[in-house]
């Protein structure tokens, strides 16, 4: 799911999603004919009482500007503080609007045992990856833009021997340095669902990921994800197991895929339901399935021109 901008998915009913909040307030400061209805999605963890009731008190101030905020949250926990508030919503990651056509399974060279596509930010945790030889840290320095270099030698000195990338590196880039690697790594402690941990199992790898509070274990399989504890050894150990189970790229694309789609089927079923109840406009789910994810981009518009 894209920041900095929203996506509009229906006119009259106005449907729009979103998870930035620039573009949250711009739509809401706009002059309104009929009721927007707003599909938030969380991009950090709300999984706790605090927070949530933050996001309730939101929400009610967005009631009294002419929007209908709905909640998607990304993990059981966040659900459960959902059901708390008594907030509309649903249990569903913003994963669905990741176009899974900008990934695939390639024929190259396998030069890592391991990839990790993370900011150069602390709470990524990078440094848990110093006991593996052959790894890429696929980063970039936030606010740098497109023309910042990265330095991870400087940021996290133990991973001084990985490779990394010092400039932007775009979808095609990172498809194809995923499929140069065994298992994609995810080793923050807490965050949001976590777009990489997708963007591997779309690309056919395996997973190891430290525990975690955010919503990226949902998406998890047994046969090709694998928890472990967060200290470099259990890291290595944990890769090692992976790299000798042998999976099935296109196994663990497919299957990843197959779970994509059962959660878009429940959000556009969820959004026709949800509509027709409060506006008796009927919203048919198949269509808004063809309109939203055929090509989750198009509909997507930048704040600037909201």
């Amino acid at each position: 799911m894209l920041f900095h901008g929203a996506y509009i998915l229906h006119e009259n009913p106005r449907i729009v999603s979103l998870w930035d909040d620039v573009a949250l307030q711009k739509i809401a400061s706009q002059p309104k004919k009929h009721d927007t209805y707003c599909l938030l999605h969380l991009p950090w963890n709300h999984g706790n009482f605090q927070k949530m009731l933050r996001k309730k008190l939101f929400f009610s101030q967005l009631s009294g500007k002419g929007l209908m905020p709905v909640m998607f949250t990304n993990s059981k926990k966040e659900e459960s503080y959902r059901k708390l508030f008594r907030i509309p919503g649903l249990q569903c990651s913003a994963y669905i609007y990741t176009d899974e056509k900008d990934y695939g399974i390639l024929s190259v060279d396998k030069k890592y045992d391991a990839v990790y596509a993370a900011q150069l930010m602390p709470f990524k945790r990078i440094e848990l990856a110093k006991e593996l030889n052959k790894v890429f840290v696929l980063t970039y320095t936030p606010g740098a833009g497109k023309s910042g270099e990265n330095d991870l030698p400087s940021f996290c000195p133990a991973m001084k021997h990985a490779d990394y990338n010092k400039t932007w590196v775009d979808h095609i880039g990172k498809n194809r340095l995923f499929n140069q690697s065994q298992v994609g790594l995810c080793l923050s402690k807490e965050e949001g669902p976590m777009l990489a941990s997708l963007e591997y199992m779309l690309s056919g790898l395996p997973v190891v990921s430290t525990e975690s509070e955010g919503g990226r274990e949902e998406y998890y399989d047994k046969e090709y994800c694998l928890i472990v504890n967060d200290n470099p050894t259990a890291i290595r150990k944990g890769v090692e197991e992976m790299i000798a189970r042998q999976i099935d790229p296109n196994y663990i694309r497919e299957k990843t895929i197959a779970k994509l789609n059962q959660d878009r089927q429940r959000y556009v079923e969820f959004i026709s339901d949800y509509v027709r109840k409060n506006s008796h406009v009927i919203l048919d789910p198949s269509e808004l399935m063809h309109q939203i994810f055929d090509k989750p981009k198009n509909s997507f518009i930048p704040v600037d021109k909201l």
